[in-house]
């Protein structure tokens, strides 16, 4: 039973991967003389019948490879909802393909014994740790690395830009707008180094690997975007509002925010789609997806972003009216707009992510479905 739960923990878990599809990686001839990296899911795990055998344990067991496989009939199962189908073929077809690959009965067995003996040196500790290795592995960081570095190149600009017009015509507005960009930068440089450290493989001191790392360094980001984005943004608004200086010319201003607004745009359109690529593969819906913190990295990257478009045509409004009215009144509030703005994405990020690293239950849908497969499963007495 402690198999099938983990089993099960895996196939619902936010990395959405099933310890068994990793066994595809890797053939009878890789394995040889090597650690087995799969842990083999238990027969209670199966929700089909006896005289089918699933794609993974069709090449663990029987030594084949995808190749091998192709020309065998085959059908999808879905396992759970909003999880991905794998592929059942007939336990007769797979027998009858090894034994032609093999050449004859006793060689494929002689691998399968292989295969049995190196699985049966491995303590429980190790089967831990390997199979963390193969979780660790098969992680869904690679869209998220490529949003977070394009995030970082555009705000870099984006930040310099800011800076130099805040300098030359004193706006308030533009200033909040400019820590706003720094904030995002160095943001995006811990996420970029959380996802590097959480592909590490599993060790002796770590045996669960160091997934969670993703989800630290976006807690990081969200209080550095509470403390220095919201705090420097509303303490320069509120100085403004006490005492109040002449703006200089604003064209520079508008040339700034305008440019801005395209790199942040580019850079949000980037990561809504690796987004909404993301959640419909899970069969879920963006606003879930987020909510789940499946992908951390990509959540607080969109959520940033987001807030940085908002940023700015809120700054571009305070400074339009700075301009029409000439009083800095409008840009200083636009500066306290932008880090109340700062303070609310900020708690969302260090909400999600500490309900995370706590260790929250499943929903009580998932576990009623589980009960109700694992009551309805002929195996299962």
């Amino acid at each position: 039973m402690s198999n099938l739960l983990i089993h099960i923990a895996v196939r619902y878990g936010t990395r959405r991967m099933l310890v068994h599809t990793s066994a595809c990686r890797y053939t009878v001839d890789r394995l040889k003389g090597r650690l087995f990296r799969v842990a083999r899911v238990s027969r209670r795990s199966r929700t089909y019948d006896d005289d089918k055998i699933d794609e993974a344990r069709a090449m663990a067991e029987y030594g084949l490879s995808l190749q091998q496989l192709a020309d065998l009939p085959k059908h999808a199962q879905k396992a759970f909802p909003h999880r991905p189908s794998y592929t059942l073929y007939s336990l007769n077809d797979v027998y009858n393909r090894a034994l032609k690959v093999h050449g004859s009965g006793k060689a494929m067995h002689e691998k399968r014994r292989m295969l049995i003996d190196m699985r049966h040196k491995l303590s429980d500790s190790e089967r831990m740790r390997l199979r963390m290795r193969v979780e660790a592995q098969n992680q869904t960081t690679r869209g998220a690395d490529r949003v977070v570095v394009i995030a970082f190149t555009l705000n870099l600009c984006d930040t310099i830009g800011k800076f130099t017009a805040a300098y030359l015509t004193g706006s308030k507005s533009l200033f909040a707008e400019a820590i706003h960009s720094t904030m995002d930068t160095v943001n995006q440089l811990v996420l970029l180094t959380g996802i590097r450290f959480s592909q590490r493989n599993p060790d002796l001191n770590f045996p669960y690997g160091y997934g969670n790392v993703r989800y630290v360094s976006s807690l990081i980001t969200g209080c550095g975007i509470l403390s220095f984005g919201c705090g420097l943004s509303m303490y320069h608004g509120i100085s403004g509002l006490l005492h109040g200086d002449a703006l200089e010319p604003l064209t520079y201003a508008y040339y700034a925010l305008f440019m801005s607004l395209l790199f942040q745009g580019s850079s949000v359109i980037t990561a809504f789609r690796e987004a909404r690529r993301k959640a419909a593969a899970a069969r879920i819906s963006l606003v879930n997806y987020v909510r789940t913190t499946a992908d951390p990295s990509l959540n607080v990257v969109l959520l940033e972003d987001s807030a940085a478009v908002i940023g700015v045509a809120i700054a571009l409004s305070a400074v339009s009216l700075s301009s029409i009215f000439q009083s800095p009144v409008p840009d200083c509030c636009g500066s306290i707009l932008i880090g109340c703005l700062l303070g609310t994405v900020a708690s969302f990020i260090i909400r999600t992510n500490a309900a995370h690293l706590v260790g929250r239950s499943l929903p009580k849908r998932i576990t009623d479905d589980i009960v109700c497969r694992l009551e309805n499963d002929p195996m299962i007495r």
